[in-house]
């Protein structure tokens, strides 16, 4: 899981939306937040960053707020974090297990944070989130859905090989989906690795074809071996998940490729 994480690190400069938000979805998020803070008028924000994405981090914050982001990984903190300042901070620590006091946030943030996590670790996140959330903050989450009826292996493979796919991440995406059992399963970084391996033996040769950076092809390989698993709910299990703590208030479907895949949702607490 560490080498999987310092590997994803290195890698980020080729990474891309739908695996990192785009600009739309920044400004959703960006226009979430200046709507609390109108409606408030808090004149200190207290803002949690799930993660350590740096769209998030370097969005326009309200002027007084003080953002802490909480990340297992310290290869993420160390090779994708913008930088502490006296405005910002990351710790290195679980989601599950947040280190901060209750009622301490006025925002909750984050970005495809739940599909790093196992089912089991969701209502645990979930609960969270709530212990660390005022009673009048927000939490603003973008997840990765998988359809409720997966398409078959065999067409992402297909679309792939016929350039019907407009990025190499928006097919890593579709594959992992494909891939996923039930939302107890997940799916096995190494089984989509594997797919890949059997489906495009020259990996080399179709990124030339398509016109597609090799660096970004290659990010795949990060996958080979690995046994973590990450979770794709459906749009109905991550509303179940969120719903036992949280009512949804308002929702963002951005229009790039799988975007219907990737909503921003917003929450106010129960």
């Amino acid at each position: 899981m560490t080498d999987h994480w310092n590997r994803h690190a290195r890698q980020w400069q080729w990474i891309a939306s739908p695996l990192r938000p785009a600009p739309e979805e920044v400004a959703f998020a960006e226009q979430a937040v200046s709507e609390w803070h109108r409606k408030n008028q808090s004149p200190a924000i207290n803002a949690l960053l799930l993660g350590v994405t740096p769209e998030i981090a370097l969005m326009q914050w309200p002027a007084t707020t003080q953002l802490v982001a909480i990340d297992h990984s310290q290869a993420m903190i160390d090779g994708v974090w913008p930088g502490d300042t006296p405005a910002r901070t990351a710790r290195c620590a679980e989601w599950v297990r947040l280190p901060l006091p209750d009622a301490s946030q006025h925002i909750v943030i984050g970005d495809g944070c739940f599909n790093a996590l196992l089912y089991p670790e969701y209502q645990r996140a979930v609960s969270e989130a709530r212990r660390v959330v005022r009673d009048n903050g927000i939490v603003v989450i973008r997840f990765f859905l998988r359809p409720e009826i997966s398409e078959p292996v065999d067409t992402v493979v297909d679309d792939l090989i016929h350039g019907r796919i407009g990025n190499f991440h928006v097919f890593k995406w579709r594959l992992a989906m494909a891939l996923h059992g039930t939302l107890k399963d997940g799916v096995r970084l190494a089984d989509i690795w594997d797919t890949w391996h059997a489906e495009v033996p020259d990996p080399e040769s179709l990124a030339a074809k398509l016109g597609w950076p090799r660096e970004v092809v290659r990010t795949i390989n990060n996958y080979r071996g690995v046994a973590t698993r990450y979770t794709f709910p459906t749009l109905a299990e991550a509303g179940a998940a969120m719903a036992r703590a949280f009512i949804e208030t308002n929702c963002f479907f951005s229009k790039y490729e799988l975007g219907e895949r990737c909503p921003t949702l917003v929450f106010r607490p129960r």
